[in-house]
């Protein structure tokens, strides 16, 4: 008999104050095939502690989606893998972009939400999720640089 994917647990971590009066909360997720914990210092709730509107399961229950505050992303709960749909990149110079991340040429729908996904960042395994995302970060923040300065460069 196949075990159903599905979400046992979820806690929260309090992260402290971001911003003036908001405090934020990172979070795990337990399931049946294993704990995402690698959210637990991100991030995810900010100004409230009421998880269940940022966490959806798939109807087909194999994916968990969490619509954090500067993030948006997919989990894969069999394969304990995550995947990054949208994400706020900060600038060097405090330049925010809020984007649907790409990264790799991976593609792939995901239906069973509210909404269906369109990923262009690949599902990377949880223990790996956290360094190939900066090394995803550090690539965009590069690239964001480099807009900032183009029009300097060429009205010099």
């Amino acid at each position: 008999m196949e075990k159903i994917a599905a979400i046992e647990n979820v806690e929260l971590y309090p992260l402290g104050e971001i911003r003036m009066g908001c405090d934020a909360y990172g979070l795990s997720i337990k399931t049946s095939h294993g704990d995402f914990d690698i959210f637990k210092s991100t991030p995810i709730l900010v100004g409230h502690t009421d998880y269940k509107k940022c966490i959806e399961q798939s109807t087909c229950q194999n994916f968990v989606l969490i619509r954090g505050s500067f993030a948006t992303y997919i989990l894969d709960i069999e394969n304990q893998s995550v995947s990054t749909y949208k994400v706020t990149i900060r600038g060097l110079d405090n330049e925010w972009s809020e984007e649907q991340a790409i990264y790799g040429k991976s593609k792939i729908h995901i239906n069973g939400f509210s909404r269906s996904y369109y990923l262009q960042y690949p599902f990377v395994k949880k223990k790996l999720f956290h360094q190939t995302f900066e090394k995803y970060e550090e690539l965009r923040r590069k690239q964001i640089e480099e807009a900032v300065n183009a029009l300097e460069q060429n009205h010099q």
